[in-house]
């Protein structure tokens, strides 16, 4: 392997990296949330309310 496949390489690792933890996270959890209205979260608020 050449050294400029390697930094080609290394490059490309880190881009994808960068992508896949760039996401975020917290705003695609909330729009499920508001989209589906699943149940358990509707149980898991009322028990953070009680307690």
């Amino acid at each position: 392997m050449r050294r400029t496949d390697r930094w080609i390489l290394a490059l490309v690792l880190v881009l994808i990296d960068l992508v896949i933890f760039a996401i975020p996270l917290t705003g695609l959890f909330a729009a499920y949330i508001l989209l589906f209205r699943p149940q358990w979260f509707r149980v898991w608020v009322e028990d953070l309310y009680r307690s």
